[in-house]
Parts: C-alpha cells; sequence; structure tokens
C-alpha cells in the first residue's frame, strides 16, 4: 500500500494512521490498537497480527507458522469494505477495554459482515487483543455496549 493512500481503517493517510503501528510503535489505546489490527488484516501484516495478540490469546498456544500459514490462507478469499466502531468502554477494574465494531466484507463473493465486541487488556508494553465475541449483525446502526450485552 501507497503510504499516501488513505488507510484501510477509515483513518487519515496510512503514514499517519496505522503504519507507524505496523513498523513498530504502540497505539495508545484499545480503540487504536483494533483500528490498527484491522489494517493488519487488510494488509496482511502477519507479524503485527501476532505481536498484538495478547499472551492468554489461545492462539497464542499455537505454531506460530501454522497459524501464519492458515491465516494467510484464509485472507486471500475476503475482501474487506469497511470499519465501523460502534461503540467503546475504557479499562475496567481489571485492566480490561473494550471495542465494539462492525465490519463489512466478502468471502468469496458472498457476505460475510459481522459484528464483534472485542476485549483488549495491556500486557506492559501496550494494548493487546485478547479476546472477542462475533455476531451476524445485518444492521448494526445505533447497537451499543448495552444493546450488545442485552442481546
Amino acid at each position: 500500500m501507497d503510504d499516501s493512500e488513505r488507510c484501510p481503517c477509515g483513518g487519515a493517510t496510512y503514514r499517519e494512521c496505522c503504519a507507524p503501528f505496523h513498523r513498530g510503535a504502540e497505539p495508545p489505546d484499545a480503540e487504536r490498537l483494533m483500528r490498527s489490527r484491522y489494517a493488519a488484516f487488510v494488509l496482511a501484516e502477519l507479524d503485527y497480527l501476532w505481536r498484538t495478540l495478547h499472551p492468554d490469546h489461545d492462539d497464542r498456544s499455537r505454531d506460530r507458522r501454522m497459524w501464519e500459514r492458515e491465516l494467510r490462507g484464509g485472507l486471500k478469499k475476503l475482501r474487506y469494505r469497511k470499519l465501523r466502531i460502534l461503540d467503546t468502554a475504557p479499562p475496567d477494574a481489571d485492566g480490561v477495554a473494550q471495542v465494539l465494531f462492525h465490519v463489512t466484507l466478502s468471502a468469496s463473493r458472498r457476505d460475510a459482515s459481522f459484528a464483534e465486541l472485542s476485549y483488549f487488556a495491556h500486557d506492559g508494553d501496550g494494548w493487546r487483543y485478547l479476546v472477542g465475541e462475533t455476531r451476524a449483525l445485518p444492521n448494526p446502526d445505533g447497537i451499543t455496549l448495552a444493546d450488545w450485552s442485552r442481546s
């Protein structure tokens, strides 16, 4: 991707938005980590995706090369179209922040859009993706964290 193009996460140019994180900087908060991870999926930045997994994430117990091979194969079938942040919550008493988002994408020319409530925790070096709950959500307009927890 050309650094002067708009960032896949919907922010400013890639150079001003997610590129610094993909190149080693730490996102300042959970939402920026989530946005930069979305851009990393779009751009197949597998090193970044691995680095930003929390040590307690299930994938961290897997062989990294196998994880990368499976992820790379899956990414080839996907076409990411849009990211929408629906709601966020700052870190709770346990230090876990939440980001609720919707991704519009297709897989093999079929709609595969979903919403996810992601949980993030700081590991001492930076924010890391801990776990997420996904749902098919055809119309995410107006959905908040409170709506998600009630359904």
